[in-house]
């Protein structure tokens, strides 16, 4: 008999990975898609919390100089796999997003879909080079209405991302309710420069 897990309790990445959990989410995010030009040519460029790498190999294509930082083992196996499958190139680091193994000034680019854990967000704009791009996107609190319920420990309140990367300049920023590929999905979408 499988155990009950809490609600505080993390997931298993590597099970959901292995289980197809993101299968058919192979396109990369709107978001990135919509605002990849700001981060300069050839630019370095961090994706946080990668998963198994469509945005990060979005990015590659591109020829941007992509580094993916990612927990779980199998969906770094996928993304390699979906890497070599492509021809296309880039670092892919096994880590704890917990503990940013970078530089600061090291990036002209950060990405993070679908993550967050407030603590970072400091470590995440140090990251980045002055003019520096970041592109973010992930859940509201509001998420839990219209979806399956979530840990409100990893949901931003309305108006909270912006808080987080104080002294960047805002170039997109916008919360709402949508439907993204068949879902409903409360989001809160920043795109900012660091100055």
């Amino acid at each position: 008999m499988e155990k009950e897990r809490s609600g505080s309790e993390p997931p298993d990445w590597d099970d959901r990975y292995r289980k197809g959990y993101h299968d058919g989410a192979d396109e990369p995010h709107d978001l990135l898609v919509s605002h990849a030009g700001l981060i300069p040519a050839g630019g370095r460029v961090a994706d946080i919390a990668m998963g198994q790498g469509r945005d990060a190999l979005y990015l590659a294509s591109r020829g941007l100089h992509v580094t993916g930082l990612e927990h779980s083992w199998e969906a770094l196996k996928l993304a390699g796999e979906s890497m070599g499958a492509r021809g296309l190139s880039m670092d892919i680091v096994q880590g704890d997003a917990e503990r940013l193994p970078f530089k600061d000034g090291s990036f002209q680019g950060v990405i993070v879909f679908y993550f967050l854990l407030r603590q970072i967000a400091p470590d995440i704009a140090a990251t980045l080079d002055r003019g520096g791009i970041l592109i973010y996107e992930t859940f509201l609190k509001r998420q839990n209405e219209v979806d399956r319920p979530r840990n409100p420990a990893f949901l931003l309140d309305d108006g909270e991302l912006l808080s987080l990367f104080p002294g960047f300049e805002t170039i997109h920023y916008n919360e709402d309710v949508h439907r993204d590929r068949g879902k409903v999905r409360a989001t809160a979408r920043l795109v900012a420069r660091k100055i």
